[in-house]
């Protein structure tokens, strides 16, 4: 929103400086973004707070540097009007309006432009003039921030009918090339034929005023927030009028706004009402109450507070202060509510009950909120600064401990860490293929969501992972290493909670290289087997037994990883995670093209569980002894099957058997491989000889030649 200095001074005493007063609006809660200047004066582009639609007009800036400065606020000029027998029949079928007021105007006159400096805060706002009827409604929403709009009477086809609209009903919204369905149940105004406009976002092409209207039916109304927030999504259409009644507006200043219209059409533009104005609605004040006690307010804030001065400050921003107790039941409407029940006579003599005005019942609703119209009153720069204490730290929990030693592994592996939404939105199943009988098809659906990526509250991470990489490669950025500690939402109305199971769990994607190129050597591809050595990283880090399995068609990811490159990652015999390449049709449904990502995940419980960590054991001061063998092994015949052999069979001072060489080729015209086996001796509890290891090495060659000879196993010469 744009607003101009020497506007905004028509309404309440502002500082000179536009340093100063752009240090007022930051430190009252009104963000300026920029400032420029013309020959009038300064301009301030202002971002305003998202739940104060009353902030969204020159009067409700002016009432908060009021509630800062104390100083007065002064309105525009505005008509006088008669509540009485409607100029047009109005039916209200829906408390989804809260009231609605309809004032009949005619020319009388040559119709004139309004004078340029009515026009002034639609100019600085960068709003064009279109016409007087269009300029003085526009200037009474940016002036009182109460919407208005002008039909053209004589299009109202009978009665004006304010109600919610019918299945396949169309209208035809301002600005538009053609008429529009509407979703059934928006808030609409209609005559006996049409629609005449959808209520709080715009008025339709079959009514508006145009330069041959003669008769204006003048619209001044307050509608439920929500009714206009989920009409101007559905359509798509935001607008001024929209951006203010969504965020709530005052039910009490429809008249208000509706004289401000009438008073510069009448004064400047050549029309003139006739009759009284229609009301209808049933909306009337809550009446509501919240009990602030003083010394408690004090000691939030830590200012020193009296009745008086809390009257004085909340006062200015609108609303009402009682006289202490027990002056609260001698004037009617103040009374002690319920839950002060209870309270202490000398704590109820310092509590004052304070009545919420009509324009701050959207957002005010709890003592905080008043203790926060206090502090912006008093100036937050007005209130102790201190260094806050410092006490020795927590000792990190389990599960902190073991995040934080996981992220060490993985940070080390170039890894970065993500953070995804908790939903998104049905298209993300659908890209994936998952059909109705899928494991992964049920979800934990959010109801009447505003916005389609927060429909669904998500039961995998797969597919936000997948959605990361496709990001990544748009921007060209192709290499790919993030992870998420992260949690799912499957629905169990046995739940604690009646709806659904949480699982929580950390999730990593890879996609590219395992390693940035260097002048070292050249990387390999971050694929499946990347991602097991970080797996297997992690389990030494841990002390975790965390080994792989086969694919298992039950796990819910199974159909979403590559068939034959995929595999479960279990822990004591039991499945806590899968780990693989995502599924060729998955990544074509991302739009990624030219690479194979890949995927892991497993359980937080996992992770958690309690590892075992190795002793260290101080070296030998003898060096351990290495012998090489190579044995020839047909294709039917694993090399694991020798390194199991030799570990069962060898002596006591066998430390281990590794696989240290392949040799592929051919023998009488068949494939086979010749793998060497390094064995290492240890000599801790004594030295070993020469003899003693060479002893050790040919009875295992005899062992592995008795066991496996007959299976085309040989020591090669």
């Amino acid at each position: 929103m744009r607003i101009a200095s020497h506007l905004l001074r028509r309404y309440v005493d502002i500082p000179q400086h536009p340093r100063k007063l752009r240090n007022l609006l930051d430190d009252v809660g009104i963000e300026v973004k920029r400032v420029e200047s013309d020959a009038k004066g300064d301009l301030f582009t202002v971002e305003l707070l998202a739940n104060r639609g009353d902030h969204h007009c020159y009067h409700g800036i002016a009432r908060e540097i009021s509630g800062r400065t104390g100083g007065l606020i002064r309105i525009p000029q505005v008509a006088t009007l008669t509540e009485g027998t409607p100029p047009l029949p109005m039916r209200n079928e829906t408390d989804q309006c809260l009231v609605y007021t309809g004032t009949l105007l005619e020319r009388v006159g040559t119709a004139n432009p309004l004078p340029g400096d009515q026009l002034a805060p639609l100019l600085a706002a960068g709003i064009h003039s279109v016409s007087p009827p269009v300029d003085a409604t526009n200037l009474s929403n940016l002036e009182l921030g109460q919407p208005t709009h002008a039909f053209d009477a004589d299009a109202i086809a009978g009665a004006i009918i304010i109600r919610l609209s019918r299945p396949g009903e169309t209208a035809w919204p301002l600005f538009q090339l053609e008429r529009v369905v509407l979703p059934e149940g928006t808030l609409v105004i209609a005559d006996e034929e049409k629609i005449l406009a959808v209520a709080g976002v715009i008025g339709c092409e079959d009514s508006k005023a145009t330069e041959t209207t003669t008769r204006l039916l003048l619209e001044s109304a307050t509608f439920d927030p929500i009714a206009v927030r989920r009409a101007s999504r559905s359509l798509g259409i935001a607008t001024d009028s929209s951006a203010r009644f969504e965020r709530g507006s005052d039910p009490t200043c429809p008249l208000v706004g509706a004289g401000r219209v009438v008073h510069l059409l009448e004064e400047y533009a050549g029309w003139r009402r006739v009759g009284a104005t229609g009301v209808v609605g049933g909306w009337t004040d809550p009446y509501q109450l919240i009990a602030l006690n003083i010394p408690d307010a004090a000691g939030f804030l830590e200012y020193p507070l009296t009745e008086e001065e809390v009257g004085q400050r909340l006062v200015r921003y609108g609303f009402a202060v009682s006289g202490c107790y027990p002056e609260w039941e001698a004037e009617d409407g103040w009374h002690m509510p319920p839950e002060l029940d209870g309270w202490s006579r000398e704590r109820l003599r310092n509590t004052v009950l304070v009545r919420v005005p009509p324009h701050r019942l959207w957002d005010v609703e709890f003592v905080a909120d008043l203790y926060e119209e206090l502090a912006k009153s008093i100036g937050y720069n007005e209130t102790p600064e201190y260094m806050p204490p410092v006490d020795m730290g927590a000792v990190p929990s389990p599960t902190e401990q073991v995040k934080e030693r996981v992220e060490s592994v993985l940070v080390g592996q170039g890894f970065y860490e993500v953070f995804s939404d908790g939903f998104y939105g049905r298209d993300m199943r659908e890209r994936a293929g998952i059909q109705e009988g899928h494991p992964l098809w049920a979800h934990v659906e959010t109801e009447n969501a505003l916005e389609r990526s927060y429909a669904l509250l998500k039961n995998n991470s797969l597919l936000q992972a997948t959605e990361a990489v496709a990001t990544n490669l748009r921007m060209r950025h192709e290499q790919v290493k993030a992870y998420e500690w992260t949690r799912t939402f499957h629905p169990d109305r046995d739940a604690p909670n009646g709806v659904c199971r949480e699982r929580k769990h950390l999730w990593a994607v890879v996609c590219g290289q395992d390693a940035e190129p260097s002048w070292v050597g050249l990387a390999r591809p971050a694929d499946s087997l990347f991602l097991k050595a970080v797996l297997e990283e992690i389990a030494v880090e841990l002390g975790l037994d965390l080994s792989l399995g086969p694919p298992d068609p039950s796990v819910p990811l199974y159909s979403l990883l590559h068939p034959n490159r995929q595999a479960t990652v279990t822990q004591a015999g039991k499945v806590v995670g899968v780990l693989g390449e995502i599924h060729p049709a998955v990544v074509q449904a991302f739009r990624i093209r030219r690479a194979r990502p890949c995927y892991l995940e497993i359980s937080n419980a996992a992770l958690e569980t309690p590892g075992v960590r190795t002793a260290f054991q101080e070296p030998s001061e003898h060096h351990p002894i290495m012998r090489n063998l190579a044995f020839t092994l047909p294709d039917r015949v694993q090399a694991g099957d020798v390194v199991a052999l030799m570990e069962a069979s060898g002596p006591s001072f066998l430390e281990q058997v590794d696989i240290t060489d392949l040799f592929q080729h051919e023998e009488d015209g068949q494939p086979v491989r010749t793998v060497t086996f390094a064995l290492v001796y240890t000599s801790d509890d004594a030295p070993r000889t020469a003899e003693e290891v060479n002893r050790a090495s040919e009875y295992l060659v005899e062992t592995v030649e008795a066991k496996l000879g007959e299976r085309g196993v040989k020591l090669r010469q």
